[in-house]
């Protein structure tokens, strides 16, 4: 008769959120069956690398560049430990594994909140109505508990130190205790957790996860005899979660124990599979778009800084402003008796800024450059390398700047006759900046992929990109280049799509471009020129030449000040006895197309 031992997986029982059904308000309720629910999701941040890996990088995107007063960085001390920022950091990281976060509000005799300090959530329980709470350093060794009372700031307060709480909404059979957001993918990371254990117990055991084991002379054994040899055996060999073995005592005379693997030899692939399944499903459950904004490689993708600032753009609009406004939201709550500012959170770019070397020894002096090595400064390096000598911008020089005829001789070369160009319009200066943007904008949406983004997300995504423009604008040069057929756009409810098109349906025409003349400026009076003008406006307006932004911007490195904004120098109004650091005239913008 053979005589047969199995040890069997065991059935994995996760533990579930469920509360305890109190009716008095007097007491709290269990969150969990054995009250230790927090500990389990603490053991899966703790245990699975991807999912702590997730939660601390969402923390990150969430607090961003922390909190703007004026423009200036706004941290001020909550308490003796911690600084705004601080506190801040500990309940974001507690709102997302939690979907709740608490703060010990303590008052002075005044009644008034003066210091706040972080409560970790797995610590506290609520009674039924969420407006008593029992804070106890650890619920699995002792039941010894502080009593705290609910913080209303619309409320007088004793002076007794409360508890401010606030949770998220989750759908949920549960009544007290939140939900947390990635639920649905718990068993995936605790399969995430399994499978690290799996691996770690076959590199340290060595032995097969699948055995049967036969004694063929083990009949003669007594129950006591055969129990010591599996009591052995499962000391040395069951590894360090559960039993892995089928231990058989059969009859048959002369014949040495049988060690047979039931096993599959490739596990560890199948596991790999699992694995890869896993870490889908756990990005799912936390509502990420882009692995790659979490350093996860996804195969096929190139993970460019395009593809991670449009994705980002996406997650930040989509999840990280939602959090942003739960949370700042709470706080303002919170702070709304002290003197601590209403907070808004500030965004963080993705990318610092990187200069290339050339551009930065065109628009860095040498100083700068210096500075920026280490070294000291030196005498004339308030420049830059291609300049012979320092500019002299400052508003006294150009005030007293007045040029000459002479000066216009330094200049006469640039600029082309204004007979070979035909003026389309003129343009105010708001209209010239429209045209720029334009321009920059049909090149921006034509050369970058943008799609699955609201007007609003386009307009932050190009402001990145260094093109400032308004959700009213952008619709209206969408709309523009669309009539042009330069592009197609694509509307699904607030959703767009821009799409370059193959096939632009442009006039045979010269482009139009931009360019510049030297007029005299609106509201001053007088003709275009007077007895007292200036030699170098008075050629400039005879010439009838027409000037590109270069061209102007070569003057004003000639003559050591910006000629756009100040041309030819200082004026003195006769009429009005004001004096201005620019003259009568200005350079007009004016489409132009170059006759054929």
């Amino acid at each position: 008769m053979n005589d047969i031992h199995s040890f069997s997986f065991a059935n994995i029982n996760l533990p579930k959120p469920t509360e305890s059904r109190n009716t008095s308000e007097s007491t709290f309720v269990n969150w969990g069956l054995d009250n230790l629910y927090p500990n389990f999701l603490l053991g899966l941040y703790a245990d699975s690398a991807i999912h702590s890996a997730i939660i601390n990088q969402k923390t990150t995107y969430v607090i961003g560049a922390g909190f703007k007063l004026n423009g200036e960085d706004y941290n001020p001390n909550v308490n003796p430990e911690d600084s705004l920022q601080e506190l801040t950091s500990k309940l974001t990281k507690d709102y997302l594994l939690f979907n709740s976060f608490a703060v010990e509000v303590n008052f002075n005799t005044f009644g008034q909140p003066v210091q706040f300090f972080h409560i970790p959530i797995h610590k506290l329980r609520m009674n039924k109505s969420k407006t008593k709470f029992w804070f106890c350093e650890d619920w699995s060794y002792t039941r010894k508990s502080i009593q705290y009372d609910r913080y209303n700031p619309k409320e007088e307060q004793d002076g007794t130190s409360k508890i401010f709480y606030f949770d998220g909404f989750f759908p949920s059979i549960n009544n007290v205790y939140p939900t947390a957001e990635y639920a649905g993918s718990i068993k995936s990371i605790v399969t995430d957790i399994a499978i690290k254990d799996f691996n770690l117990n076959n590199i340290k055991n060595h032995f097969s996860p699948s055995t049967i084991i036969t004694f063929f002379n083990g009949d003669t054994l007594n129950d006591t005899g055969k129990q010591a040899v599996i009591s052995s055996l499962n000391r040395e060999y069951k590894g360090e979660n559960g039993n892995k073995l089928i231990v058989s005592f059969q009859s048959k005379d002369g014949k040495e124990a049988d060690v047979k693997s039931i096993g599959a030899n490739d596990w560890d692939k199948a596991y790999t599979q699992v694995s890869e399944a896993n870490i889908n499903d756990i990005q799912l459950g936390h509502q990420i778009q882009s692995p790659l904004l979490f350093g996860i490689k996804t195969a096929g993708s190139l993970g460019n800084a395009q593809e991670l600032e449009t994705a980002y753009e996406i997650f930040k609009n989509n999840y990280v402003e939602v959090k942003r406004n739960e949370i700042a939201s709470a706080l303002n709550q919170l702070f709304v008796n002290t003197d601590i500012q209403k907070l808004q959170f500030e965004d963080r770019p993705l990318f610092a800024t990187q200069l290339s070397e050339t551009v930065k020894t065109q628009i860095l002096t040498i100083n700068e450059l210096r500075e920026i090595a280490g070294f000291s400064k030196i005498a004339d390096g308030d420049r830059l390398i291609n300049q012979t000598s320092a500019p002299t911008p400052t508003v006294q020089q150009e005030v007293k700047k007045k040029l000459t005829e002479d000066d216009f001789e330094q200049i006469k070369h640039l600029g082309e006759d204004a007979n070979l160009y035909e003026i389309v319009a003129e343009l105010e200066d708001d209209q010239f900046f429209k045209f720029d943007r334009r321009e920059e904008i049909a090149k921006y949406v034509i050369d970058n992929d943008i799609k699955y983004l609201t007007v609003e997300q386009t307009v932050d995504v190009l402001k990145k990109a260094g093109i400032e423009t308004s959700a009213g604008e952008l619709n209206s040069i969408l709309g523009e280049l669309e009539d042009d057929g330069i592009i197609k756009v694509k509307r699904t409810g607030d959703i767009i799509q821009i799409l370059p098109n193959p096939t632009p349906d442009l006039p045979q025409t010269e482009p139009i471009s931009v360019m510049y003349k030297y007029v005299k400026r609106s509201g001053v009076p007088g003709g275009d020129l007077l007895p007292t003008s200036r030699g170098f406006c008075v050629k400039l307006i005879n010439n009838n030449r027409l000037y590109t932004r270069a061209d102007i911007q070569g003057m004003s490195e000639l003559f050591g000040y910006d000629i756009f904004k100040f041309t030819g120098g200082f004026y003195h109004n006769p009429e009005t006895g004001e004096t201005t650091s620019y003259c009568r005239h200005k350079w007009q913008a004016v489409q132009v197309r170059k006759r054929s």
